[in-house]
């Protein structure tokens, strides 16, 4: 499944969009359409970095956990 090879791209480090891309062997757009995707679901984050943008898993942190708990 192509998600899981985008997700498994980015589980060691950040990676633009074309590193994904070659990594995975995914169209860049296709690429590009999971990341959003999947940071509508909270699951990655992006940053710019030397004018680049860079994709990587997004950590929860403790906050969020004790919030998402709270009943």
């Amino acid at each position: 499944m192509k998600n899981v090879k985008v997700l498994e791209a980015i589980k060691d480090g950040p990676k633009t969009i074309e590193e994904i891309a070659e990594a995975t062997g995914i169209k860049p757009m296709e690429v590009r359409r999971y990341l959003l995707r999947f940071t509508e679901q909270g699951k990655v984050e992006s940053y710019q970095k030397e004018g680049k943008l860079f994709w990587k898993i997004r950590e929860e942190d403790e906050a969020e956990k004790e919030f998402k708990y709270v009943g």
